[in-house]
């Protein structure tokens, strides 16, 4: 029961991130076209929002998932160390994963492959994004005690 418990919560946190990734990252780029006089209506927002989650979804849930997964056997160990803050560390782990794995594409890249993390702002956006994931992991996988 307990495994399923934490492929459960994994699968959240990943959807979850995805999803709010896919978000940030629309709407990052959508600002950077008004900011270019672009003109751009609510409905075309929603649907460019639901496609780029849609078509981002597949090829970033696995990057998500293999940054978490590195990320959250690391915050597990911290936990064990530490002993406290449990929601903190898998928020942290989550956050950095995302700030790792943007980092790295884009070493391999030589560009960043999430244009919405291209500015400073976007890129602390998706690391919220993983954060939020984190926090997701730590709620739904914690051990409830009688």
């Amino acid at each position: 029961m307990r495994i399923l418990k934490l492929v459960l919560a994994f699968v959240a946190a990943v959807i979850v991130t995805t999803i709010l990734g896919a978000v940030f990252h629309t709407q990052f780029v959508i600002g950077r076209l008004t900011d270019m006089g672009i003109a751009v209506s609510f409905s075309d927002r929603l649907a460019t929002t639901l496609h780029d989650i849609g078509g981002m979804a597949p090829l970033f849930g696995l990057v998500i998932a293999g940054g978490f997964l590195i990320a959250f056997l690391a915050g597990a160990l911290v936990y064990r160390f530490a002993g406290t803050q449990r929601n903190l560390v898998y928020a942290v782990a989550g956050a950095v994963a995302i700030g790792v794995a943007l980092s790295a594409m884009g070493m391999v890249y030589n560009i960043t492959p999430i244009a919405g993390a291209r500015s400073w702002a976007g890129f602390i956006a998706q690391m919220a994004a993983g954060a939020l994931g984190g926090y997701v992991f730590a709620l739904i996988s914690r051990v409830r005690t009688a």
